[in-house]
């Protein structure tokens, strides 16, 4: 019980850390300033510059407390810290309850393809969301509470239970208190209904881990909201309450069941089938009336799924060898990401008849989801995503000139970045290849600007159509005369219609007003229409057109799943969209003929009225971190130390914008109690980070000896530290560096008997006074691992180090050590995911300090398996197998490794609601040789062979876990036939 408890705690911390969705922190701009609001239960922390959204926020969050208290059944006591960002295109957040209630927002809207793009209003469905983790994971009652009230906030039940109860509870609640929301929109429910009429429903056991297979994380929100809605209207939602409170109270995890049973007579495992059921009907009966108007879609000529997005014709002089080919952004999670040619084969009359999807090539190598646009005379301009300070992923042009190629992360080979920091998106050329027109993503409002090409800047931007504050614009296209841009527009309300724009002088006019999603809208190459896509009929999204000289709309498509962003190409006879399957989204392809087009429908609005929000100004002030900062949390563990077993005690604490981290730790050796610990402070506001520590340590060490007596002695150290330490990221690669200078007393405790000594002899005894060490590090890395790869498997990654003791440093020892790792990665090109892995590494070190013995080369440690879990005590890949741990050791060493790596079979299933979940399994074959030594003439290189099995495991529904089995031999002296089970990550 002890152990599953403490990975209980340890899962609850981990999600503390990780927050419920992919966090983004702001990383330190000493040029941004911080301010605080204060309201009666928030307080809303942010930078320069987003003042406007800062008070929106605290608006919204005042706005939704009480409602929302009430729905979710609790009020917490503290305030709810929130954090504004502006760092990044994406639109995200994340919240936790440990050790404190904090949400932190980044202040992006959703972009145009994104299924959160369904709102009213877009803070007011985020914090509305944030808000519900926060109301569902402080809720702490029976024995946890007594736990924490000793501990500090520790322990948050229902924080650690399988995602999809959180998040769908999440969505559940802003689609309920919203006009908006998940559950409203037509993507949305596209994923759901696609899976339920393909045969593709997940499991119970599927979406309460997390799997491999689309949409990925994206089914814990998925398939929670639409089982957690389905229970909120079959047994009331009072029973989302009594099983937030029933399992706020439980000590011993993992028992979901438990609660929902207490709450409503029936278990999740009862309820799964019946909820499945009704979902089949409905949608069955949905397919009906979609195939009673007739079935009207593409052809697909793509099947990788996941992500394909925003279809173009290669025109003539771009690519010879890809004219009238499409180009796509394709991000399938095997391969890079990035625009893609895809090659099509035709009949005489012009259809496609075929599909080369396997020759497929990269064109332009994009970290994000790229929209381009073509020039008059080939070359290409995209939006890519750039890192500007070190700290903000925002949006540039990137351009092309004729005919270049481009895959790499490196402005070469004729790609350049149009400018910096534009935070620029959705661009699209005028006809006569003269001006640009794209969308700027500033504070929370995207808006639709114009410019001059030049050569290598934007020359004369200005606003096309101002947009109102928070408003949103969407992929903007011109017309084929250049007279006209129509784009798609998000309103306060949460109208998203397409607008019609006379360039010459910036009138417009929206072609429609409703809460139909209106997006992708392109002009045919005559002029006559503007296809878009939009759910206005059945609630699913089709292409439509509409006609410009009559004002009337028609339905082209008529889909089971999606249809969206229309392409038609240059003869006007053929229309690319992006469809959708259970796999995801693909490219499809259809003949355009206006005789099946049957006339739209009116569009019918059934949503409930948009909620009101307070309109209150706030004062703010200079931001304080001392409201958070304090340490909130404390932690006691027993684990394995030096001297058998030790009790650490852990306190820490770290402000809501991330700048200042303290933390104190203690540490009592069972055998031998004597003080040890360390207090620890860093500091991230600067370019660099900067941290202090204070520490004691002590630590047996052997080899030292007076003639036949061979005592262990105990080493302390006593002292403080410094480091700086400096990341600069880009696109493709890391660099990392740090550079840390350690003083500190070094003392010995001789257990020499009197009655042993020999005046004769010379004790072997080890040194003793003043260290001063000075520390370099260097790391970069290139390596490129996908979704379903086996570890990476292009690139390589680069570490090293140095460690300096002299008496120049005020030291009154001298020493150094120095060490170097490379590693390769080679993907092999006769299977999918098969890749060599190359690794090398030496050390060496020499003088009194740090000592001897410094490397050491063998196989792995011998660990019970519950101890690898309760304490998470994962192995370095990097070993001599088919040795004994430390076959080996001295003042150097050398080391090499051969891994050729493969899949066999992706899983993705595990045991019911069980916190135990099997990814996949992959495999290994090995060589390794290397050696540690004090003199490398007399050097013993050792050499190692074997196999091993890869588990890749979730436990506790959220910790992943690689377990090696593999089988090892030593083919030189010591070497033995080993059979081993590790917790080992891949190098």
């Amino acid at each position: 019980m002890w152990a599953l408890l403490r990975l209980f705690v340890f899962g609850v911390f981990l999600l503390g850390v990780l927050g419920f969705e992919r966090s983004a922190r702001a990383a330190s701009d000493p040029s941004l300033k911080w301010y605080t609001i204060e309201t009666k239960h928030f307080r809303i922390t942010y930078h320069s510059g987003i003042e406007e959204v800062a008070q929106r926020v605290a608006n919204v969050a005042e706005g939704i407390h009480d409602a929302m208290a009430a729905n979710v059944g609790w009020d917490p006591k503290d305030w709810t810290e929130i954090q504004l960002i502006d760092s990044s295109e994406s639109a995200n957040g994340s919240a936790t309850a440990l050790p404190y209630n904090a949400i932190r927002l980044l202040v992006t809207a959703p972009e145009d393809m994104s299924p959160l793009g369904d709102v009213d209003d877009w803070y007011l469905e985020l914090v509305t969301h944030e808000f519900t983790h926060i109301l569902h994971t402080d809720q702490i009652r029976g024995l946890p509470a007594i736990v924490n009230a000793v501990l500090g906030k520790t322990l948050a039940p229902n924080q650690a239970q399988p995602r999809w109860l959180l998040e769908g509870l999440a969505v559940y609640w802003e689609s309920t208190r919203t006009s908006g929301g998940r559950l409203r929109n037509s993507q949305w429910d596209m994923f759901m209904r696609t899976d339920v009429l393909q045969n593709n429903v997940a499991p119970l056991d599927v979406f309460s881990n997390t799997p491999r297979r689309w949409p990925q994380g994206n089914i814990w929100y998925l398939y929670g909201s639409y089982f957690q809605q389905w229970i909120a209207e079959t047994y009331g939602a009072e029973a989302l309450r009594k099983v937030a409170a029933d399992y706020g109270s439980q000590i011993i995890p993992w028992g979901i069941n438990r609660s929902i049973r207490r709450a409503t007579g029936e278990t999740y495992v009862d309820m799964y089938p019946t909820w499945i059921g009704d979902l089949k009907k409905r949608y069955e009966a949905q397919a009906a009336d979609v195939r009673k108007k007739g079935i009207r879609e593409g052809v697909r000529l793509t099947y990788h799924g996941q992500i394909a997005r925003y279809p173009r014709w290669i025109p003539k002089g771009a690519w010879s060898d890809h004219e009238g080919d499409l180009l796509y952004y394709k991000d399938d999670q095997n391969t890079r990401t990035g625009l893609y040619a895809l090659p099509l084969k035709r009949d005489i009359r012009g259809n496609i008849v075929k599909v080369d999807e396997k020759h497929e090539e990269l064109m332009i190598r994009a970290p994000g989801e790229a929209y381009s646009s073509f020039t008059p005379d080939g070359g290409l301009v995209w939006n890519s995503l750039e890192w500007y300070k070190n700290v903000f992923n925002y949006g540039d042009l990137e351009r092309a000139a004729p005919g270049e190629r481009s895959t790499f992360g490196t402005p070469d080979g004729g790609r350049t970045v149009i400018q910096n920091s534009l935070r620029a998106a959705d661009p699209d050329v005028s006809p006569d290849g003269r001006r640009i027109v794209y969308i700027v993503n500033q504070a929370g409002t995207r808006t639709i600007q114009l410019a001059d090409l030049g050569d290598e800047r934007l020359e004369n931007p200005r606003f096309l159509v101002p947009s109102a504050r928070f408003e949103q614009a969407f992929t903007p296209r011109w017309s084929p005369d250049g007279t006209h841009i129509v784009y798609s527009v998000w309103k306060n309300g949460g109208d998203r219609d397409i607008r019609y724009v006379d360039v010459e002088n910036g009138t417009y006019r929206d072609l429609m007003t409703d809460r139909a999603l209106d997006g992708g809208p392109v002009f045919s190459p005559d002029g006559r229409f503007v296809y878009f896509h939009s759910d206005r009929t059945s609630g699913i999204s089709n292409i439509f057109a509409w006609e410009v000289a009559t004002n009337r709309f028609f339905q082209v498509s008529n889909v089971l799943t999606g249809a969206y962003s229309p392409e038609p190409s240059p003869d006007g006879k053929t229309l690319a969209y992006v469809g959708y399957s259970k796999v995801g989204f693909d490219i499809f392809a259809m003949p355009v003929d206006e005789r099946t087009w049957t006339e739209a429908e009116p569009y019918v609005d059934t949503r409930p009225p948009t909620p009101s929000i307070p309109h209150v100004r706030y004062a703010s002030r200079p931001y304080s971190p001392w409201a958070t900062l304090w340490p909130r949390r404390y932690g006691i563990q027993v684990t394995p130390g030096n001297f058998g077993d030790a009790v650490i005690i852990t306190a820490s604490g770290s402000d809501i914008s991330g700048f200042h981290n303290v933390s104190a730790s203690t540490t009592t050796e069972i055998e031998k109690p004597q003080l040890q610990g360390s207090l620890a402070y860093s500091y991230a506001r600067l370019p660099f980070d900067f941290g202090v520590s204070l520490f004691r340590t002590i630590t047996p060490r052997g080899g030292f000896a007076i003639g036949n007596f061979k005592p262990t002695v105990i080493q302390e150290n006593t002292g403080f530290s410094t480091s700086i330490s400096y990341a600069k990221v880009r696109e493709y690669d890391t660099s990392s560096f740090v550079i840390s200078h350690a003083l500190s007393r070094v003392g010995i405790d001789l257990p020499f008997p009197k009655d042993k000594l020999d005046p004769y002899e010379t004790p072997q005894i080890p040194y003793r006074g003043l260290a001063s060490s000075l520390h370099f590090g260097y790391g970069y890395s290139n390596a490129e691992r996908y979704l379903y790869s086996v570890g990476p498997e292009r690139g390589f990654s680069l570490g090293a180090g140095f460690d300096l003791t002299d008496p120049s440093l005020g030291s009154d020892f001298s020493g150094f050590a120095a060490n170097a790792d490379l590693t390769v990665y080679y993907l092999m090109p006769w299977l999918k995911h098969h890749s060599l892995a190359i690794h090398g590494g030496f050390g060496t070190s020499g003088g009194s300090f740090p000592g001897r013995g410094a490397f050491f080369v063998g196989g792995f440690v011998d660990l019970p398996i519950i101890d690898v879990v309760r304490n998470s005590l994962i192995q370095g890949g990097i070993v001599l197998r088919g040795y004994p741990p430390v076959i080996l050791a001295g003042n150097s060493y050398t080391l090499t490794n051969f891994e050729y790596r493969f899949p066999i079979v992706n899983v993705d299933r595990g045991l019911s609601t069980l916190p135990v979940f099997l990814n996949r399994i992959n495999g290994a074959v090995f060589f390794d040789y290397g050696s540690a030594f004090d003199d490398i003439k007399a050097a013993q290189y050792k050499s190692g062979v074997g196999g091993e099995l890869w588990f890749d495991t979730i436990l506790g529904y959220i910790m992943p876990f690689t377990f090696r089995l593999g089988y090892a031999r030593g083919l030189a002296s010591g070497g033995i036939d080993k059979v081993y089970f590790v917790a080992a990550v891949p190098y």
